[in-house]
């Protein structure tokens, strides 16, 4: 049965965080990724950059970084793809080797964020094992089945959509006037206004497909 994990690494401990000590406002959201036998291209949006010259410069400078393309640009963000060097052995490479799905992914001055699906609990065990062997210095914080994610929350929600639901509720962002945007809501959470709109988008569509639709 496919397997949710919730992993934490420090800045260092993922290629594109080299460029955040250089910029310690920078935030990175990565898109969702979907390993395949001919690798992983990543989409990742860049926020609140005083620099991309500079991010570029730094990313590029990173052994595992072959190359970074800027796809569009919005209201200050880009959105870039990057190119990995598949003769270093990081966590991309684990993470295509062992078939795991980036389902959200986040960083920024205090860290990275992942949540990771695997198809089965023993891929879990295999990127552990990986990580472990190579030093990379991950801390898994959660792991659990789609079954029992599905049944904590009652309603199929994701830990990022149920705690973004959640807090929009708290602060009135539901109510009218609303009591908080969701550019609050994203300086909250350290992500983009976008990632926001996408979470409550997918959390309320969820909530109504359990709930009143059933």
């Amino acid at each position: 049965m496919a397997t949710i994990v919730d992993v934490r690494l420090p800045v260092e401990g993922f290629p594109l965080g080299m460029a955040i000590p250089e910029d310690p406002g920078l935030g990175i959201e990565l898109e969702r990724i979907v390993p395949t036998t001919e690798g992983v291209l990543p989409f990742f949006w860049v926020r609140n950059c005083s620099s991309f010259e500079r991010f570029e410069r730094a990313v590029l400078a990173t052994p595992a970084v072959r190359g970074v393309e800027v796809v569009s640009r919005v209201e200050g963000d880009r959105l870039y793809r990057a190119r990995w060097d598949d003769r270093v052995e990081g966590i991309v490479t684990g993470l295509v080797e062992t078939g795991a799905t980036i389902v959200e992914a986040v960083g920024g001055e205090e860290g990275w964020r992942f949540e990771l699906r695997f198809p089965e609990r023993e891929r879990v065990r295999a990127f552990q094992r990986y990580c472990r062997e190579r030093k990379l210095p991950i801390e898994v914080r959660r792991v659990s089945t789609i079954r029992e994610r599905a049944a904590g929350s009652g309603y199929q929600l994701t830990d990022a959509q149920l705690e973004t639901v959640r807090l929009a509720y708290d602060r009135g962002y539901f109510e009218e006037p609303r009591g908080v945007t969701q550019s609050e809501l994203a300086t909250a959470f350290g992500v983009s206004q976008r990632a926001i709109s996408r979470r409550l988008r997918r959390g309320l569509s969820r909530l109504v497909a359990n709930t009143i639709a059933k």
